[in-house]
């Protein structure tokens, strides 16, 4: 694995442990697994967009950021790229658009796992790289 990418569920469920503590538990256990084998960990910036809704809601998103266990990734055009590629391969439409960009992550850096709580849509766009595994919480 060259890389752990987390979707906005697991994002959430580092930032809001008591939502679900299985999920969290779930999180913590690849985000340790990666550390071991120094694999790093990384969070598209499209995720963000899921997560940030104002109300009271950042301040959990913005300190989990801040401990410097992940990195956010920018998208750029070479990253929308692949995503669009993943869409069109998969026959999806912009609805996935976010997800596509989980997954493009995972390919650009080489393969990796991606955390998720919606595995069938991780999955369906990550079926052409066999070096991109889904981890379900």
């Amino acid at each position: 694995m060259a890389v752990l990418v987390l979707d906005s569920e697991a994002v959430s469920a580092l930032a809001r442990p008591h939502e679900s503590v299985a999920r969290h538990q779930l999180v913590r256990a690849a985000m340790r697994t990666a550390h071991t084998r120094n694999v790093p960990v990384r969070i598209p910036a499209a995720v963000l967009v899921e997560l940030y809704c104002g109300g009271g809601t950042d301040e959990a998103i913005d300190r989990l950021l801040a401990r410097g266990f992940t990195q956010v990734v920018t998208t750029g055009a070479r990253m929308a790229r692949v995503a669009g590629h993943l869409l069109a391969a998969a026959g999806a439409g912009s609805e996935l658009a976010i997800d596509a960009l989980v997954v493009a992550t995972a390919v650009r850096f080489g393969g990796g796992a991606v955390v998720t709580h919606d595995p069938g849509d991780i999955t369906r766009l990550a079926a052409q790289h066999p070096n991109v595994s889904v981890i379900s919480i």
